[in-house]
């Protein structure tokens, strides 16, 4: 009984490290997926472009790791939950990279940290879940935050007006997805579960094919730096993220995932005005400190009537 004890106790230590290491890493990636981006889009390459290597390359990569792992039967009522939550994935990922074309990399991290919000109103919509007067004034801080954004602390340009919606809708299909995906992520086991998810998106994303053109510039230049970057964003943002994610939940819990999250609009942050690809606005850190406020309080609320 002594030995099991401290070996116990040991197991635990190591998810807890491990959980926190792949939330940190995982945040890492988002908050350079932003800046990463931005700097493709639409100097280098289109916003379908960018949509459609993170779609069949994630496919890709992720069929040939599913071949070293145990194969788990789909069972035939979720089939039609995978479609729902592939063509949730399609929207976020095409209408995230559309975003960049006139918004600010720094406006779209902070409007996707207000998507815990969102889930929560999915869940009381459809899922009939109560929702408290805490939750809802937690909700209405929450939007405000978001609505400083996309008015730009009071500065509204069009163009990046269109992008930060971009960036709203971005945030919408992604809840929706996580609502969709909630009841088969805990029947199956990641890669089993992604291998479909990100098939399914590869054929609804097929006929944005016909919207590439060969004569952007990341063809006709012979540079590496575009492509080593069009990899990072196919192979972290994208593969890693989505693959680690549950897993860092298991072990750490979704409060702690959570807070990593916090720092994915920091990290944007400075890369973004680091790189020269943004400037800093008054509104930027007042906004993202309300929302987190909101989001916080709406956790604080549920955590309180659980």
């Amino acid at each position: 009984m002594n030995n099991t004890l401290p070996a116990a106790k040991k197991s635990r230590v190591s998810a807890m490290i491990w959980g926190n290491i792949l939330a940190l890493s995982a945040a890492i990636c988002w908050g350079l997926n932003d800046p990463a981006n931005k700097a493709l889009i639409p100097d280098w390459i289109s916003a379908s472009g960018v949509a459609l290597a993170r779609i069949f390359g994630a496919t890709v990569i992720i069929w040939i790791l599913s071949l070293f792992v145990k194969k788990e039967k789909i069972q035939h009522g979720d089939w039609k939950l995978l479609w729902a939550s592939a063509l949730m994935m399609l929207g976020f990922v095409y209408v995230f990279s559309l975003a960049f074309n006139t918004a600010s990399p720094i406006d779209i991290a902070i409007i996707l940290t207000f998507q815990p919000i969102l889930v929560v109103v999915i869940n009381a919509i459809f899922k009939h879940e109560h929702v408290s007067m805490l939750e809802i004034v937690g909700m209405v801080v929450a939007l405000g935050g978001a609505i400083m954004v996309i008015l730009s602390g009071g500065k509204v340009d069009s163009g990046r007006l269109i992008g930060d919606v971009y960036a709203v809708v971005c945030a919408v299909t992604y809840a929706i997805y996580l609502v969709i995906l909630e009841g088969p992520s805990k029947r199956y086991g990641t890669i089993s579960l992604m291998k479909w998810v990100f098939l399914f998106t590869a054929i609804l994303a097929s006929p944005l094919i016909f919207t590439m053109h060969t004569d952007m510039p990341i063809f006709t230049h012979a540079k590496a730096m575009p492509w080593l970057i069009l990899g990072f964003i196919v192979l972290f943002p994208t593969v890693y993220c989505y693959l680690v994610t549950p897993p860092a939940i298991k072990m750490v819990g979704s409060e702690v995932l959570a807070f990593y999250q916090y720092l994915v609009p920091v990290i944007t942050t400075v890369v973004a005005i680091a790189a020269k690809m943004d400037s800093f606005h008054w509104y930027q850190p007042v906004s993202f400190v309300i929302i987190v406020a909101g989001v916080i309080l709406v956790n604080y609320a549920k955590a309180k009537r659980h």
